[in-house]
């Protein structure tokens, strides 16, 4: 993956998280270019690489990431730091996703109603609440529009934004972890509803590489004039996916099948839908009701929806269960 551009100082916002050490460890690869790389994430205690330079700090606090970018001046910023697609606390993905962009812009996303987007295309418009029910997609969106607003505004930075679709492979400790642990509790020959919908996903080195690519594109355009529309891709959005649609228990079984529990299909089990959104909304309503609301568990009525292909819900106030 060699490019004619050397990054330069770079710097990667949620480098230690999934995607985030994924490119730094693509950066680092790429033997012909030197770019000194710097970190920021929450938690630097992981995924750590000894040629990096780290900076445990929140992204929504404007004046840690000010001390850092006047520090570091970054050529290219790489901003993978998000909350988990899962969680409920409206404040945090605020606080987050919208606000801690904002800082990384002034320093220097999709869903629809339908979950989850199959076959998605850059010319759908992009939701926000109520029409996007996922206040974490909302989140998302308002982050995007930041980027993509800030693409030759002041100070003439490019921008772009790489919309992936659920990432998957080494280093998930949501989608592949939880899938491996289907298997080796012998719970992957289950499902809920007709199990055929269909489910788009992105192999995190896909993305990896699709950051890259759209990080040497801005990087060519500074230093040219700009570019025929067709070329271009500064201020403009991109799904990234595997470009094949898999069912989502297809690629359960799939799971189950590497993890040496094969699942035949005779012995694959329906589960009805309602009876596992009853079982949820009851344990949704204990652990609220439990810990006041700071925790939930780990199957929720969202992720019932996301696995099924069926319409998402709104929690109301993000927290307690409507």
């Amino acid at each position: 993956m060699a490019s004619a551009i050397p990054l330069g100082s770079v710097l990667v916002v949620g480098g230690c998280g999934f995607l985030g050490h994924h490119i730094v460890k693509e950066i680092l690869r790429r033997k012909e270019d030197q770019s000194p790389i710097v970190v920021l994430d929450s938690n630097t205690q992981r995924n750590r690489q000894s040629a990096v330079t780290y900076h445990q700090l929140d992204i929504a606090s404007y004046d840690q990431v000010l001390r850092v970018f006047a520090e570091v001046r970054p050529r290219v910023v790489f901003h993978t730091a998000s909350p988990s697609p899962f969680e409920r606390d409206r404040v945090l993905l605020e606080k987050v996703n919208v606000n801690g962009t904002r800082n990384l812009i002034d320093s220097s996303v999709i869903h629809n109603q339908r979950s989850p987007l199959v076959d998605a295309t850059e010319e759908l418009p992009v939701l926000h609440y109520p029409e996007q029910p996922e206040y974490y997609s909302h989140t998302k969106a308002l982050a995007e529009e930041i980027v993509l607003a800030a693409n030759r505004g002041a100070g003439r930075m490019l921008t772009v934004s790489i919309r992936p679709a659920t990432l998957y492979g080494e280093g998930d400790g949501i989608i592949t972890t939880n899938l491996c642990k289907q298997a080796l509790s012998g719970r992957a020959r289950f499902h809920f509803g007709h199990g055929k919908n269909l489910y788009d996903v992105a192999y995190v080195e896909n993305c990896t590489y699709a950051q890259m690519l759209a990080a040497e594109a801005l990087l060519r355009a500074s230093t040219t004039d700009p570019l025929p529309k067709e070329s271009r891709v500064e201020g403009e959005a991109f799904h990234v996916t595997d470009g094949v649609h898999v069912p989502f228990w297809g690629l359960q079984r799939l799971v189950a099948k590497i993890a040496g529990r094969p699942v035949q299909e005779e012995d694959a089990r329906s589960v009805p839908r309602w009876l596992v959104m009853l079982a949820v909304m009851v344990a949704e309503w204990l652990y609220w009701l439990l810990t006041l609301g700071k925790k939930q568990p780990t199957v929720t009525r969202f992720s019932v929806d996301v696995v099924s292909g069926c319409v998402p819900r709104d929690d109301g106030d993000g927290n307690a269960p409507a």
